[in-house]
């Protein structure tokens, strides 16, 4: 009778489970392998010609298999209106440039930006999320189809708030999230490339078998992602927009100090995806041999 009323339970957790919607403002990205990284080499040394510290492509090769589970992901990049919340439930200090208390009027909006590791860790805390892995952040970017960009394999200033010249390299300033619709992810997450770099969970550290010289690895550095509204340095106009696309490659790991509040760097949240088993009983169920079921 008990393993009946068991098997009821988890049928309906099944049941209810399979009609589940994502949190509010987070969208699911579905469970399986994705490629990530990349095999490409920079074989003209490209990017040390143009003075940069690192061929393209080193620290992102080379590709590997990587199975994920189900998690879900912020929709938009965290906002000041939301960290605002956040700091005044917490007593956290906002971002100094705010000049007090509260955001400059009419930007509740725009990412928050001028936050450490430890404030977005923070906030994502709080808010019962937490921050996305370097590889979660890079598949809910990527899609199944092993995209380049996050709309696709071609890049297009339109859809992202990148710079699009040297002749104004802060471009168009920081953005509502969700200004470029035509730069959405196959999984539904805006903003992945441009408006703010965002913090990820990692270490700036090689991938399995990576042969590249490391001179970071001992650095305590960690990963941030998704390029910014910034420019990129001084180039000639096409130098400047090969590089503003290449920077903007979802594959792309650039490295910061935890410590950092930069002006074009924020974040956005993760959470996991509790399967069946969890939903029901509130813990991970584990078979005989100590694995855990139902995912």
């Amino acid at each position: 009778m008990k393993r009946f009323i068991i098997i009821c339970l988890l049928l309906t957790g099944m049941i209810l489970t399979g009609c589940e919607s994502s949190p509010e403002g987070m969208v699911l990205v579905s469970a399986g392998n994705f490629i990530m990284g990349t095999d490409e080499v920079d074989t003209d040394q490209h990017a040390l010609r143009l003075g940069l510290d690192k061929p393209w492509y080193a620290d992102e090769s080379p590709a590997f298999k990587l199975y994920l589970k189900d998690y879900y992901i912020d929709k938009y990049e965290v906002t000041r209106l939301q960290y605002y919340i956040f700091c005044q439930a917490t007593d956290h200090k906002p971002p100094r440039t705010w000049g007090g208390d509260r955001f400059p009027e009419g930007t509740g909006n725009h990412p928050v930006s001028h936050v450490n590791f430890y404030d977005a860790a923070a906030y994502a805390k709080w808010a019962g999320k937490r921050l996305p892995t370097e590889a979660e952040w890079e598949k809910a970017a990527r899609g199944p189809d092993n995209y380049i960009y996050p709309w696709g394999h071609e890049f297009d200033f339109s859809a992202a708030n990148v710079s699009p010249s040297a002749k104004k390299k802060r471009g168009q300033g920081l953005k509502p999230v969700g200004s470029f619709p035509q730069g959405v992810s196959f999984y539904g997450a805006y903003d992945m490339v441009g408006n703010v770099w965002e913090w990820v969970w990692d270490y700036y550290l090689p991938y399995p078998n990576n042969t590249d010289a490391w001179k970071e690895k001992d650095k305590k550095l960690l990963v941030v992602r998704g390029m910014s509204y910034l420019g990129v340095g001084h180039f000639p106009e096409e130098e400047f927009k090969k590089v503003i696309a290449l920077k903007s490659r979802v594959t792309s790991r650039e490295r910061l100090n935890p410590f950092s509040r930069k002006g074009d760097v924020g974040f956005r949240c993760a959470k996991d995806k509790l399967s069946v088993y969890e939903n029901i009983f509130g813990k991970p169920v584990k078979n005989s041999k100590g694995s855990e079921v139902g995912r």
